[in-house]
């Protein structure tokens, strides 16, 4: 009975010895880590230096910048926006200096049925806007862009949607004048959401379904006189010497308003894993001026469990104009 005793004891403290071994191992390692600069000062162009102290498995960067900023790493970045119109114009055919027609007005309305005959789109109310665009004055005239113009105001609300419309309107041939009608084509016809430094298509020819509606002043024009619209340009004509004064549109919509621009939340770059070698510095240019707020996020880890700690800074980027008397180096916080 001693004997056994004694070996029922040996064992239990052998338990205990491999219990205490895996409770020693299952941690993580407390993450001891700092970074310095030599300034809060530096130049646009200028190299930054962070210096680090302690060896994490993992280090990530957020640099402060606008998609890079640690405090939306958890939270989409929603942006408020406005909504531009843009396209190219060419123009081709006719006489220089007697473009026929010298201007196609540029409308919208907020009250078109949706209805693409030339019915529908007389009954509705259309707003001449051409004057905010750049338009060609004469024909031989190749893909003008026509700057991009603000459309946000046109919007009486959040839920009606806008019509754009061409007018094509040319006066019938007169002989022995030099009035032969001239071709006008529109591509790249684009919507963009801006909201600050960022730029998004929102409608394109593609998807504005545009559409081309032809009075019966065309009825009898010949076929290969005939506009045309596809998924590319707006292509306006007649015959070079038109019969009649002929009258067409191109509409394009429903545009609905873009409120709000969701750019989802901001990611650091990785700039040390657990597999590299220590690292002991990270360099970093800014190219434009301001006040950055600059974030490192150091971590161990392993299959127990995950150990982080968070650095942060604010830096000044300034420009270049002359020398920089920088405060004295320290320790982040």
């Amino acid at each position: 009975m001693k004997k056994q005793k004694t070996y029922t004891l040996g064992l239990l403290s052998l338990a205990l010895l491999v219990c205490g071994c895996r409770k020693q191992f299952e941690t993580t390692d407390a993450v001891d880590f700092k970074v310095t600069t030599a300034s809060q000062t530096f130049k646009v162009g200028e190299v930054v230096r962070f210096n680090f102290a302690g060896d994490p498995d993992f280090i990530i960067f957020y640099s402060g910048e606008k998609g890079n900023e640690y405090a939306f790493k958890d939270k989409d970045r929603i942006t408020d926006t406005e909504m531009t119109f843009s396209f190219t114009t060419s123009t081709a055919s006719g006489t220089p200096g007697y473009p026929n027609p010298a201007r196609v007005p540029i409308c919208y309305s907020t009250d078109f049925s949706g209805e693409y005959t030339e019915e529908g789109v007389r009954a509705a109310t259309w707003i001449d806007i051409t004057d905010q665009f750049i338009q060609p004055t004469d024909t031989g005239v190749t893909d003008l862009l026509s700057g991009d113009v603000n459309v946000t105001d046109y919007f009486p609300d959040d839920e009606t949607p806008l019509y754009f419309c061409f007018h094509y309107l040319i006066d019938a041939y007169i002989e022995g004048t030099a009035n032969y009608r001239t071709n006008w084509y529109y591509k790249g016809l684009q919507f963009k959401g801006i909201a600050e430094d960022i730029s998004e298509v929102v409608y394109d020819m593609s998807t504005l379904n545009c559409q081309l509606v032809l009075a019966s002043t065309y009825d009898d024009c010949p076929s290969s006189g005939l506009p045309d619209v596809n998924a590319s340009r707006i292509w306006f004509r007649s015959e070079n010497r038109p019969a009649i004064s002929r009258e067409c549109w191109a509409v394009c919509g429903p545009v609905y308003k873009v409120k709000q621009i969701n750019d989802g939340p901001d990611h650091g770059v990785g700039i040390k894993a657990m597999a590299e070698a220590s690292l002991s510095r990270y360099e970093y240019i800014y190219e434009t001026p301001g006040e950055y707020t600059v974030t490192f996020v150091a971590a161990n880890a392993n299959v127990y469990g995950r150990n982080e700690t968070v650095c942060s800074l604010k830096i000044n980027i300034v420009e270049d104009e002359g020398l920089i008397t920088p405060p004295e180096p320290g320790d982040w916080n």
